[in-house]
């Protein structure tokens, strides 16, 4: 059996002590497929005088020479022919600085199983038909950026009975629906069916603001879930407490705190963390995090604060076995958070500078320029 297929069928996604060997030798192959497929991936491994001999144990994982996302904005790699790709998507951004990924079907479908095990573990999964909120873009044929992908993806958690968006396909661009999601909110009050409202948490807090405002209070289903992503960006000066930002959802929608989900993911890192009941993002048997200097990119204590970087073998269309972030954080041991998940945590502290990373993107950039002559 393929050695992803293994990891991403444990029923436990937490259970690092039983499936360490085998993530690292699904990385060590990862790695190997990709070297041999990829030439630029491979001049960037000879550049850096790497052998698969580096990484015979976990600790040594970080050695997997890591390519900075914000490398992947300005540059293409893929270790397979365009046609085998199934699914592509772009992070968001400006055009131009957008990434550009794609996925064959093979890591679809563990990416799929992943997902399912991953989902039921946080009870996230249900049979009953729901209504959704979307608060982002109606999926168009004009655009493949990640974030819509990702948000229609996770309509599909429960039966999609309604999904109103609010950013509506206008054929040539968007335009903002907020008549139609309050409407679709009042509707789907009066309906005895769960309501699930997707999206980013900045457009999450201006809909409860404007209700709140309006002095507009409902009673949603009692299955009603609010799933939220993407962290706040652009409107970071808005963010507020999280325990008072689930005071404001529970007052205006009548969900409770239990049922309000954080996720983090990224286009160049397509796996979900989702943070547990007080409040931290536990790494799962499918990825490590690794917390790496802003300069050196070498691994820092735990406690410190450094760029956030993965390793996950799930990716064999494109060489994201080792990616760095430009979001600061600190891993924790996880048996302080308490939660009953054991493994490490992360916490976002922010946001790195263009700057901070730019000398490392350009090595990766000069080295795959060299791979490519």
């Amino acid at each position: 059996m393929d050695l992803r297929r293994k990891l991403f069928l444990r029923k436990n996604p937490y259970d690092l002590r039983k499936t360490g060997d085998l993530f690292l030798k699904a990385v060590r192959n990862d790695v190997a497929f990709h070297a041999e497929n990829c030439p630029e991936y491979a001049q960037i491994l000879k550049s850096f005088d790497f052998s698969i001999d580096d990484i015979d144990s976990e600790e040594m994982l970080y050695k997997v020479p890591v390519i900075p996302t914000l490398y992947y904005k300005r540059n293409y790699l893929c270790s397979m022919p365009e046609k085998k790709l199934a699914v592509k998507a772009t992070s968001s951004g400006t055009k131009g600085s957008q990434s550009r990924v794609g996925f064959d079907k093979k890591t679809l479908f563990y990416g799929i199983l992943m997902m399912i095990r991953y989902l039921t573990f946080h009870k996230l999964i249900s049979l009953l038909p729901t209504n959704y909120i979307v608060l982002g873009y109606e999926p168009s044929k004009h655009t493949q950026m990640g974030a819509i992908k990702t948000a229609y993806g996770i309509t599909k958690f429960a039966p999609a009975l309604h999904r109103e968006y609010a950013l509506k396909d206008t054929g040539t661009g968007y335009e903002l629906n907020n008549e139609g999601i309050k409407k679709a909110l009042i509707r789907y009050s009066k309906s005895r069916l769960p309501v699930r409202l997707v999206g980013f948490p900045s457009y999450m807090y201006f809909l409860i603001k404007t209700l709140k405002e309006n002095q507009i209070s409902l009673k949603l289903n009692s299955n009603s879930k609010v799933l939220l992503g993407g962290g706040w960006k652009q409107f970071s000066d808005e963010e507020i407490d999280r325990n008072l930002f689930f005071e404001l959802i529970h007052y205006t929608l009548g969900i409770e705190k239990h049922n309000c989900f954080e996720f983090y993911s990224a286009v160049e890192h397509p796996l979900p963390y989702v943070k547990c009941k007080n409040g931290h993002f536990h790494v799962p048997i499918y990825s490590r995090a690794i917390i790496r200097d802003v300069k050196t990119l070498e691994p820092v204590p735990p406690g410190c604060v450094g760029l956030l970087s993965f390793v996950s073998p799930l990716v064999s269309s494109m060489p994201l076995t080792s990616v760095v972030t430009d979001d600061l954080a600190v891993v924790y041991d996880g048996e302080s958070c308490g939660c009953g998940i054991s493994t490490p945590y992360f916490e976002l502290k922010g946001r790195a500078g263009v700057n901070q990373i730019k000398t490392c993107t350009s090595d990766a950039s000069e080295l795959a320029r060299k791979g490519a002559k």
